[in-house]
């Protein structure tokens, strides 16, 4: 967390301001005229409520394209922090690494991490930008931002599987390694390309909005492991709450079996984005908010 922080203060240091509202004040300024007036002060605390609080819980509910991503996307990075317990149970238990060795199989998420973004960038520059010639004059269909997720999707069970059931000590501790590249990488790909998906397809504040409903159900989905258990005395009793309860079905499920349930749920989840990518611009003319539009759409 630490070190992908570098680089997100990095980015938003370079980054240029694009709030419109900002832009504006500061365009006045500079041609010193008078800037335009601010919402009085409940009008601003009411936009926020709406678009923070009151619209995410909505579109969680009523919105099938936000609902469906945010659940996916909340059980994959659910099973993605169980590997913090997962990955030092397996590699310390079962093929005896020590304590360091064993936090650079952390590593192979890392990797799995840059591996997706290569990804990304390859299905941008072959499959969506091709798209923009097929529609002249037209935005292209938001749900053509969704092909890293296809196959991402893919690899999130077949990683899930292949870790739980090449974690042995007969089998070389590269194999559990590999498998978590690929469902680290898998997970990444749906994340990111989800993200987008869900960017295009929304108007307006409606974006913030939506991409808040998907960190909302995230992380009340992490802040769920903790109830499982008790609280420890502990600096951190959140954290060792998680890892006792990832540590506990571990141990009772064994690591063959504890792996595959979440393989089992990555596998149920698998059609969301292929059933996105068919049935998107259906989803999108239910909606009762402002949503990408592609009348001439022909795919």
């Amino acid at each position: 967390m630490v070190f992908f922080s570098i680089f997100t203060f990095l980015a938003i240091a370079l980054s240029k301001e694009s709030y419109h509202p900002v832009l504006q004040r500061r365009r006045s300024k500079a041609l010193n005229q008078e800037p335009p007036p601010r919402a009085p002060l409940s009008s601003r605390i009411r936009l926020f409520a709406t678009i923070a609080l009151l619209r995410p819980l909505n579109m969680l509910i009523a919105e099938p394209i936000v609902a469906f991503i945010s659940l996916y996307v909340a059980c994959e990075l659910a099973t993605l922090f169980s590997f913090f317990g997962a990955i030092p149970l397996v590699f310390q238990g079962v093929y005896h690494m020590s304590l360091e060795v064993s936090g650079l199989i952390f590593l192979a998420i890392v990797i799995g991490c840059l591996l997706a973004v290569v990804t990304i960038l390859l299905c941008n520059l072959f499959f969506y930008l091709p798209q923009t010639a097929r529609y002249p004059g037209q935005q292209v269909p938001p749900e053509h931002r969704l092909y890293p997720a296809l196959i991402g999707s893919l690899g999130l069970p077949i990683g899930l599987f292949w870790f739980a059931w090449t974690a042995r000590a007969d089998i070389s501790w590269v194999c559990p390694t590999i498998a978590l590249m690929i469902f680290s990488w898998g997970n990444l790909c749906v994340f990111i390309s989800t993200s987008i998906y869900i960017v295009d397809t929304y108007r307006g504040s409606t974006v913030a909005s939506a991409m808040s409903a998907n960190s909302l159900a995230r992380y009340l989905l992490g802040a769920a492991f903790p109830l499982f258990t008790i609280q420890s005395e502990c600096c951190f009793p959140s954290l060792l709450s998680l890892l006792s309860l990832i540590i506990l079905v571990y141990e009772n499920l064994g690591i063959g079996w504890a792996s595959s349930l979440v393989g089992f749920i990555a596998a149920a989840l698998l059609p969301v984005p292929w059933v996105l990518f068919k049935f998107g611009k259906k989803f999108r003319s239910w909606s009762k908010y402002e949503t990408a539009k592609d009348a001439n759409d022909v795919y």
